[in-house]
This record gives C-alpha cells, sequence and structure tokens, in this order.
C-alpha cells in the first residue's frame, strides 16, 4: 500500500464536451466530469497531486494543442502520473483507438489528423519516470487502450498484461463497447460512480474492510459490480507492477456508517467522518474573494518589499560608515599632529583613505548579486563609484606616462594640450554615447577623466615623482573619494528610499477584489468593477505569479477589459498579482480550481528569481515597484 507525494505527482485531464462535427453528439457532463475530478484529486481526503499539477484540456480544436502538453505533463511526473480522458472514442479503419477533440472530423481516415491517436497518451506514458501510472479512460471502445492484441489473445487470457509497464488501466467499457452517457445527469454514468467513491468512499455493503485503505484494486472492485447492476457496460482494468496498490483514500477517510437493511441498493450511504480526523482533512475552505491589503504599511506589503528594505538598510550602514570616515578626516586633519609614533596623523589619513577604496573595492564585488536578484540599477552605482574612484588614478598614470613620452618630442609647451584633449574627447564620447547607444557607464568614465587631468594640472610640474608626491602629501586623492563616496552613496540611499515608499504607495492605493463564484470571475479595481463568465473565457491560468484571463475568439474586441494591459508574451490579460493577496499560493489556486474548474488551463510554477520579482504588464520583470503593472 503507498500514497504518492502530491508534489511530485502530476494529473492531467482531458475532456471534449462540444463538437463542431454534427456525427458526434455534445456531452455536456464531460465538462463537470474534469471540474469534479480536478477538485478532488487535489483536495482532502484524496489529495494526490497539487493543483499547480493538475492540468485540465477542455475542448481542444486539434490535436498539436494537445501532443506536447501530453508529453510534458508525463515526463515530469516523477511518483504519479494519472490521465483521465472522457468524450468519444472512435476506431479507425485498422482498429486503432482515437480520442476525440472539438474539431474531430469522425470519418476513420481523417482521425489520425482530427483527433489524438492513443498511442500518443501510451507512450508518452511509458516514457514517463513516474514510479506509478495510472490510467482512465471514460469513452467508448475504452477497452482497446488495455492491449492491441487481437481477439483471440484477448479470449486466451494474455490481455492481462498491459502495453504499458507499471501501469494500471481503468476503462469504462471492453474494447467493443459504446460507453453510457446518461441524458441530463450531471456526470457520465462510469466517472459519475467513480467520483462518487472517491468523494465518498465505498459502502460497507460492498464487503470493503472498515478501516482499510480505498485503493485502485477496491475501486475496480466496486465499480465491476455496482455499474452491471444499474445496466450499464462493466469496466476492464489491466494491472502490472502491484499498481493496483496504489491508496487514492487514506483509511480514516474510508470509514463509513453502517447501512440499514432497507436502505436501497442503488443509493450509497454518505460517509460519516472518523474520529480524530482533522476537519481541514476533510474539506478545505475555499476562497471565494481575493482582496489587496489597502493598509499603507501593511506586513503583506513589507514581505513583498523585503528586498528593497534590506538593501535600503545595507546602503544606509554604508553611507553611515562614510560618514565616520569624513569625520575621521577632519578631526585627524585638525586635532592630530604630524608627528612620528603611534599618533601620527599622516599615517591615520592614509589608513582611511585605504579603507575608503577598499568599501569601494568590496561594493563593486557585490553589485553581481543585484544584477541577479533583479536590481541593476543598483549595481550600476556602485560600480560607478569604483570607475570614479579608480579611474582617477588611472587617468593621472595614463596621462603622466603619454606626457613623459611626448615631452622630449613635442616640448614642454605642446604638452600641456594631452591632458585638456583627454578632457574633450571624454565628454564627445559621452554627448555621442548619449545619443546613440545607452552606455549607461560613460557618465562616471568622463567623470573621472575630467578630475584626474584637473588633479593632475593642478600639483605643479609634471617631473618625475612630482605629482604622486604632491598628491598622497596633501591626501588629495584620498579626501576625494570619501567625499565621492558620501555623494554616491547617498545617491543610492535616497534612490532606494524612493523605491521602497512607491512601492507601498502603490501597494496601498491600488484597490484590486478578485471574486471568484460558479458563474464567472468579478474584478473591481478603484476605476471599474467587471464581472466575466466563464463560458466568455478560453482559458484562465496561472503564469509563475500572474493570473491571466484569455478570452474566446468569438468575443467582442469592444467588450475586453481596457483596464489591462493585453501582454502578448503571455497571451492574455494580466489580472492580478498573486503575492499581492494575504493567502497561501495553495489557498488561491485551490480556490480557483474550485471555481473554475476546467477553464483553469495550466498552472506555470515561478522561477528561480521571479518570487524575488515584481511583475510589469508584460509579464517581464520590473526593475522598481513603481514601474509594475498593478501600478498603474
Amino acid at each position: 500500500m503507498s500514497r504518492p507525494d502530491p508534489t511530485r505527482s502530476t494529473a492531467l485531464l482531458i475532456g471534449t464536451a462540444t463538437h463542431s462535427q454534427q456525427a458526434l453528439d455534445d456531452l455536456p457532463a464531460v465538462r463537470a466530469n474534469v471540474t469534479e475530478m480536478a477538485r478532488l484529486l487535489t483536495t482532502g481526503p484524496v489529495d494526490l497531486v497539487s493543483v499547480e499539477r493538475c492540468t485540465q484540456l477542455l475542448d481542444l480544436s486539434h490535436p498539436g494543442e494537445a501532443g506536447v502538453t501530453i508529453a510534458e505533463r508525463c515526463g515530469e511526473a516523477e511518483d504519479l502520473l494519472l490521465v483521465y480522458y472522457a468524450g468519444h472514442g472512435l476506431l479507425d479503419d485498422n482498429g486503432e483507438l482515437f480520442l476525440a477533440l472539438s474539431g474531430t472530423n469522425p470519418r476513420p481516415d481523417w482521425l489520425k489528423y482530427t483527433a489524438i491517436p492513443f498511442s500518443w497518451i501510451r507512450d508518452a506514458m511509458r516514457d514517463s519516470p513516474a514510479r506509478t501510472r495510472v490510467l482512465i479512460l471514460d469513452c467508448c471502445f475504452a477497452g482497446r487502450a488495455l492491449n492491441t492484441m487481437s481477439a483471440a489473445d484477448v479470449e486466451n487470457g494474455l490481455a492481462d498484461r498491459s502495453e504499458i509497464q507499471g501501469t494500471f488501466t481503468l476503462t469504462a467499457t471492453s474494447d467493443n463497447v459504446v460507453a453510457i452517457a446518461p441524458v441530463g445527469a450531471e456526470h457520465t454514468a462510469f466517472t459519475g460512480e467513480l467520483l462518487s467513491l472517491l468523494r465518498h468512499g465505498p459502502p460497507v455493503r460492498d464487503g470493503h474492510p472498515d478501516g482499510e485503505d480505498l485503493t485502485l484494486s477496491a475501486v475496480y472492485r466496486h465499480l465491476a459490480v455496482t455499474l452491471p447492476s444499474q445496466g450499464l457496460p462493466r469496466p476492464r482494468q489491466r494491472n502490472t507492477d502491484l499498481a493496483a496498490d496504489l491508496v487514492l483514500r487514506p483509511a480514516l477517510a474510508t470509514a463509513a456508517a453502517p447501512v440499514a437493511e432497507d436502505q436501497p441498493a442503488k443509493e450509497p450511504p454518505v460517509a460519516t467522518p472518523a474520529v480524530g480526523l482533522p476537519t481541514s482533512a476533510e474539506t478545505r475552505p475555499v476562497i471565494d474573494t481575493l482582496s489587496r491589503p489597502q493598509r499603507l504599511f501593511h506586513p503583506l506589503h513589507r514581505e513583498l518589499l523585503r528586498a528593497h528594505w534590506r538593501r535600503l538598510t545595507q546602503a544606509a550602514g554604508v553611507e553611515a560608515v562614510w560618514l565616520v570616515l569624513l569625520l575621521g578626516w577632519f578631526v585627524v586633519s585638525k586635532f592630530v599632529p604630524d608627528q612620528v609614533g603611534w599618533v601620527d596623523g599622516n599615517l591615520m589619513l592614509t589608513f582611511m583613505e585605504l579603507g575608503a577604496a577598499a568599501i569601494v573595492t568590496a561594493l563593486a564585488a557585490t553589485a553581481a548579486g543585484d544584477v541577479r536578484d533583479g536590481f541593476p540599477g543598483v549595481a550600476r552605482i556602485k560600480w560607478g563609484l569604483a570607475i570614479v574612484t579608480w579611474g582617477l588614478v588611472v587617468v593621472i598614470l595614463l596621462v603622466t606616462v603619454i606626457v613623459w613620452v611626448l615631452t622630449p618630442i613635442f616640448g614642454d609647451e605642446m604638452i600641456i594640450a594631452v591632458p585638456f584633449s583627454a578632457c574633450v574627447l571624454a565628454w564627445f564620447a559621452w554627448w555621442l554615447g548619449s545619443r546613440r547607444v545607452n552606455m549607461w557607464w560613460r557618465t562616471p568614465v568622463a567623470l573621472a577623466t575630467t578630475v584626474g587631468v584637473l588633479l593632475y594640472a593642478n600639483p605643479g610640474p609634471a617631473e618625475e615623482g612630482t605629482l604622486w608626491w604632491q598628491l598622497l602629501e596633501s591626501h588629495t586623492l584620498g579626501l576625494l573619494w570619501t567625499v565621492t563616496g558620501i555623494l554616491v552613496i547617498g545617491f543610492l540611499v535616497v534612490s532606494q528610499l524612493e523605491d521602497v515608499v512607491t512601492g507601498h504607495l502603490a501597494l496601498a492605493r491600488r484597490p484590486l477584489v478578485v471574486a471568484l463564484s460558479r458563474q464567472g470571475i468579478g474584478i473591481q479595481t478603484s476605476t471599474h468593477n467587471r464581472f466575466i463568465a466563464w463560458h466568455h473565457l478560453d482559458r484562465i491560468f496561472v503564469a509563475g505569479n500572474v493570473l491571466v484571463i484569455a478570452f474566446k475568439r468569438d468575443y467582442p474586441e469592444v467588450e475586453k477589459p481596457r483596464e489591462f494591459t493585453y501582454s502578448t508574451q503571455l497571451g492574455g490579460f494580466p489580472v492580478a498579482d498573486l503575492r499581492h493577496f494575504p493567502h497561501s499560493r495553495a489557498e488561491i489556486l485551490h480556490a480557483l480550481s474550485h471555481f473554475a474548474g476546467a477553464t483553469l488551463h495550466g498552472v506555470t510554477p515561478p522561477g528561480p528569481n521571479e518570487d524575488r520579482l515584481p511583475t510589469r504588464a508584460d509579464g517581464r520583470p520590473a526593475l522598481r515597484y513603481s514601474d509594475r503593472w498593478s501600478s498603474q
């Protein structure tokens, strides 16, 4: 007996309720099949897969839309892989099984172009790394999925060997029987009985021992007795490698109340919750309203801006260190005499200059992490400070060398033009860069060049050693490093403070309420209050942290929400950032799955860095909170 890990398991639920071809009847119950199956699989007491790993494909028009998804979902399953299909099953001239889609042409020679070949599912499940694989088919001729052997082989008992090793295959019918979908019923006959088992557990009259787990084999035994007794086709099953021992419903959830002798056979009793079973395991509360908090410094907002607050604190700490350096500079230069010994003003000033240079270098080393975390503006400020600090040294060295080389050739009178020519060229490059390409580093380079030239020209003649001696003796270079550091890091503090403040304002001043119901989704912003019925949506999905809606092709363009920006990258209208609601991701996905049902097509988990970054209207990470789409 085994229970799968929901976070490592995958469920793929495929259903076709409507058909464009008149030869195929619509099956309205299929939509309810897929929706309820997803709800039961992702909630207690069944809870086989997590919501984000349960994919629902409803009313696809072309097999190409399903092929890639089938392969991807089967390939990502590690523990349990469950594939379910409800709809019409069709056979081609060779007796091969095909699963109908909305645009399927039922002519046998057209099936391979307009329907899903069962071989796709068979091969994808066979190649899946999942430890346990379960295939459930509720369609006509579903028994063909059990094997592709001849009828004689089936009669000889060889059909017990499934084509997909390590798989439990459960079908609504045998290979030559039509499945039943009662007119007006909420579910098809086979799936309806299966859902009742998952919801309430088997009745005691089945002989299922009280207090034991509900396994796949027990499910089949119940269906094989109950369905034929109601005049319905007898289901079929194949099992390999003990896959039938998979526990669908734990023992505590299976315990049922005694059945009265006069109770009708067709009415299974409602299971009584077992003693000691947590309420959360029985029914998880479903959220129907998602509202963004409006308090300015709400704990959720502080959590969303945690990385920004951390960088602001770090920048303020570095600024405080630099202020201490500047204060120490003036104290030492004014009150500490230049004398030999451990109290030496020049020596202390030199140590502070080296400290400023070390801090600059350390900040530049942390800039790569800022880029990786989505803060390139912070990185550029740190790199710009390093360019100015060390650029001064480089410029003075270069000008000194050039003058030293060219003096014998052109004389002292012409050499004075060299540093000033370098300054003119630097600012010309800055101007050209601002017009041609976005070279952010042009400003610190031009600044370092200009200040370096002024330092070179100010001390006096450029004899060998004179310039550096004067700069070191007067500590001019160290003072410039310290003052520049205070100004640049101060700008960084102001910039990050502005980002934090605008982020809190954007979160608190932009009301957003998302109301969910069985009929549709309501979206209320500061300027609009809109309700969209589920049947108007082609799908609703979650891409990373963004909730996105996509309308059907025939939906009027003028009726689409103007308050939201269409994202070509996402393929829909971003509605909300899941992180902006005071609910866990699992609770929100559970609510979407409960109310949207099969309209919820796909849940993409956040990327490795996406949780730390705000989101823009086009789905890409925003550099600042004031730049994200939800603040518009």
